[in-house]
């Protein structure tokens, strides 16, 4: 418990940091700007550096495909049900459910693997982050991108509406560098000293500049219009898509250590890229935010109790 606490305490300060800066500096304006700044510029050097230098060798492909498996299922199961029962639009409803499957997978999820199943664990736990942001991510990107074409005024050809998308989807600031990424992964190119230095500058800054934009956004709204939305959202998150992750590894017999980083992971809180995605194209940010925090608080339980109930691998 101390040692969760540990971990999430410093990520807590820095977004109480970013509120106090939301109310005495910042206004509405200059969050959207820094907001602009870090998903155009600090987050796409994050992506392509993670995936450039990411290594799938030994990673167990049963466990990957288990886990991304039952978080793509899930995502789709809470976008469709926000979208029809909760009148969710359809940027919406995609928003909510990337927040369901999106974990906090490199801030809290690598010290607390780490610490919970060693260097065989971790080892596992960053094949999940080469693929993490690639999947859910790029799901997620290209279904909003596909519902928007549809919605527009259509005045092009089918197949001139396919290209558009393909192209928006894949010119991405997401999309783009974790593509960039893994193409230069695969090619097996180093990173130069003079690229990889500069990019590990403006990647750092990527995670605690998203912390501080989260405690901004949450100095502009008042939770507690946003308590039901962040809870529902809380509990999808902490409580069932662990409690899933759990059912289909058991179901395809993985072993006990992969068991336990994939359930691990998907019992860590909301990740912080989530916020970024639904302040970018304008969709359900205050709940979000208030989501996010409500569940990283959580995560002080969840995570005890999973790692307490986990057997040990």
């Amino acid at each position: 418990m101390l040692s969760t606490v540990s971990v999430i305490l410093p990520a807590t300060i820095i977004v109480i940091a970013g509120f106090v800066a939301g109310r005495r500096v910042l206004d509405p304006s200059g969050i959207k700007t820094l907001s602009d700044l870090c998903f155009l510029l600090f987050l796409p050097c994050l992506l392509f550096r993670s995936m450039a230098t990411a290594r799938f060798e030994g990673s167990d492909l049963t466990l990957l495909a288990a886990y991304f498996g039952a978080s793509l299922l899930w995502f789709l199961c809470v976008a469709l049900f926000s979208r029809r029962n909760s009148l969710q639009t359809t940027a919406g409803a995609i928003v909510m459910g990337l927040g369901a499957v999106f974990s906090n997978t490199v801030q809290l999820g690598i010290p607390i693997q780490k610490l919970a199943f060693g260097d065989a664990g971790l080892t596992l736990h960053l094949s999940i982050i080469a693929l993490h942001s690639l999947v859910l991510l790029t799901a997620a990107t290209v279904w909003l991108e596909v519902s928007r074409a549809r919605e527009s005024t259509n005045h092009h050809s089918l197949g001139r509406n396919i290209f558009n998308v393909v192209k928006t989807s894949v010119l991405h600031p997401v999309i783009l560098p974790i593509l960039a990424g893994l193409l230069w992964g695969f090619a097996g190119f180093p990173l130069p000293e003079w690229v990889d230095q500069p990019l590990g500058f403006l990647a750092s800054a990527a995670g605690p500049l998203m912390l501080v934009l989260m405690g901004a956004q949450l100095s502009t709204m008042r939770l507690s219009e946003h308590l039901r939305g962040a809870f529902a959202l809380t509990v999808a998150k902490n409580l069932v898509h662990p409690l899933l992750i759990f059912g289909v590894a058991w179901a395809l017999g993985l072993s006990p250590l992969a068991t336990a980083v994939a359930v691990t992971c998907a019992a860590l809180p909301i990740g912080s890229n989530v916020f970024l995605f639904a302040q970018r194209y304008n969709a359900n940010e205050n709940i979000t935010t208030a989501a996010t925090a409500m569940s990283s608080l959580a995560a002080l339980v969840s995570l005890t109790i999973t790692l307490a109930l986990l057997p040990k691998p």
